[in-house]
């Protein structure tokens, strides 16, 4: 292409790209629009996607700072099918780097990990906040590109490397595992290429050290972002409560309840525990029998070490914030279950390939189990917006309809709770973070009713009350249990 203009150029790479990845790139855009198309088409609700239909929420304040740059480039307004086009375009682009970063070359595990990967519940806790959801999904493929330029080799490809991480720390810290998850798994296939212990051990620590000069990185700009802005650095701290080993028990074994109740909702039916399981147990007892064949006990010592740090690679948000802020989000890293499966099962022959389709059926399961899944709690989340929005419309009407009622009245919902709004429990979302129970709450009713009623002609107070008039009156919808104050021009309802 000799007079092709860069663009042209840019244009022509970037087809030659999609054509020589095409398998796992078609997989993950007709993977996640079967697991997230509803909420593509549809304004899903949470208690944050209600007060930050035109925000990005917390940023700079929460050490976020390059989630509020993206605001230059996605507006501050939640856009459910633009945004959910682009995070499935960058996730698959993402998906795609993953693949070459681990030289996967069996067809059908290239079409599982990357279905497995844009169906994780993690993805679809994200697409419960669409507000963020385009911004974390940069993040993460910038967290993966970073990875690839480590490996890449080369001093400016490495700094380039070590400035992406930041950066996508700064949309979202939790990204620094499924970087330190998917260099601890380039050490172990590394491992399984042949390469000897001192060569990767010496890997090793290079990508030790990227990965604290990224962190690093990440800390200083915080910090001056804090010192200019003085808006407070409070949400995520650089170690957790109780400790290092606190901090490491708690890694481990939120990593063995993923597997065995469901933590986070990564695991989320009985089949699912036993296709997890399978996974794990097929890819560890394959890395076994691989390194007790070899007989170079230097490898396999230090594949032992790896093995046993894996899990930690994954949590290691454990050791730098604070347990009451790890949730299905920030160990999205999880995903490296599927990878490290992808890796070790890509490598059989002859009679061990019966292991690669056990894996591959094992993945399958989970792949289907997690499109359901996702549907259902997008199905939750619909049913209680609506519902809500029938309860609270009643409501109003009943308000309006009260003698006295004007366009200056004040309206004093008291209460968090209302008789019937129904929650939903049919649907089991308990331990995955997205969908909220309480969707209209003191602190996201006023947004509710101004958004997405229609609702902006009143002033609103939450106060609690402490009057025996307003201990006898009766709870909403009992008759009485809605009082005009003529003397305030104010009314009162009382919800349960």
């Amino acid at each position: 292409m000799k007079n092709a203009s860069y663009f042209e150029r840019a244009a022509a790479w970037a087809a030659d790209a999609l054509k020589a990845n095409k398998l796992p790139f078609v997989s993950a855009l007709v993977f996640g629009f079967l697991a997230h198309m509803y909420a593509f088409t549809n304004k899903l609700l949470n208690a944050d996607e209600i007060s930050a239909l035109f925000s990005k929420g917390a940023t700079v304040q929460s050490g976020r700072w390059g989630l509020g740059l993206t605001s230059y480039i996605f507006p501050d307004l939640s856009m459910p099918w633009i945004y959910g086009l682009i995070s499935v375009l960058l996730l698959a682009v993402a998906i795609c780097i993953t693949v070459n970063i681990f030289k996967i070359k069996s067809p059908v595990l290239k079409v599982l990990v990357s279905a497995a990967i844009i169906c994780f519940p993690a993805v679809m806790g994200n697409f419960c906040f669409m507000f963020t959801s385009a911004a974390y999904a940069l993040a993460i493929f910038m967290a993966v590109a970073a990875v690839y330029l480590f490996v890449s080799g080369g001093k400016i490809k490495r700094g380039t490397g070590v400035l992406l991480l930041a950066l996508s720390l700064g949309i979202y810290q939790a990204y620094i595992s499924l970087a330190a998850s998917f260099l601890v798994l380039l050490l172990i296939r590394q491992l399984l290429d042949g390469e000897d212990a001192k060569t990767v051990l010496k890997k090793g620590i290079v990508y030790f050290l990227l990965l604290v000069a990224a962190l690093g990185l990440y800390y200083a700009v915080t910090l001056i972002v804090d010192l200019v802005g003085g808006q407070g650095y409070q949400e995520y701290e650089f170690m957790s409560s109780g400790g290092v080993l606190a901090s490491l028990l708690r890694a481990y074994t939120s990593f063995i309840r993923s597997f065995t109740d469901g933590y986070f909702g990564f695991v989320n039916s009985p089949l699912s525990v036993v296709a997890h399981l399978a996974i794990m147990l097929l890819s560890l007892g394959f890395i076994a029998c691989t390194m007790i064949k070899r007989q170079n006990w230097q490898n396999t010592a230090l594949m032992l070490v790896l093995i046993a740090i894996f899990p930690l690679s994954m949590n290691c948000m454990y050791l730098i914030a604070s347990v009451d802020i790890i949730h299905t989000l920030v160990l999205f890293s999880f995903i490296s279950v599927y990878v490290l499966a992808a890796i070790v099962l890509d490598r059989a022959q002859g009679r061990a390939l019966i292991l690669r389709d056990v894996a591959s059926v094992a993945l399958a399961l989970i792949v289907a189990g997690n499109v359901f899944y996702c549907n259902k709690v997008y199905l939750k989340m619909a049913l209680q917006y609506e519902n809500a929005f029938a309860f609270y419309n009643t409501l109003m009407a009943q308000i309006m309809d009260t003698p006295g009622f004007n366009s200056e009245t004040v309206i004093d919902f008291v209460g968090s709770d209302a008789w019937g709004v129904k929650k939903f429990e049919e649907i089991d979302t308990e331990k995955l973070t997205g969908p909220n129970d309480d969707l209209v709450n003191i602190y996201t009713r006023v947004d509710f009713m101004k958004y997405y009623m229609g609702i902006d002609l009143y002033s609103y107070r939450e106060d609690t009350i402490y009057a025996d008039w307003y201990d006898e009156m009766p709870s909403y919808p009992d008759p009485g249990s809605i009082m005009m104050r003529p003397e305030e021009n104010r009314i009162i309802i009382k919800l349960q």
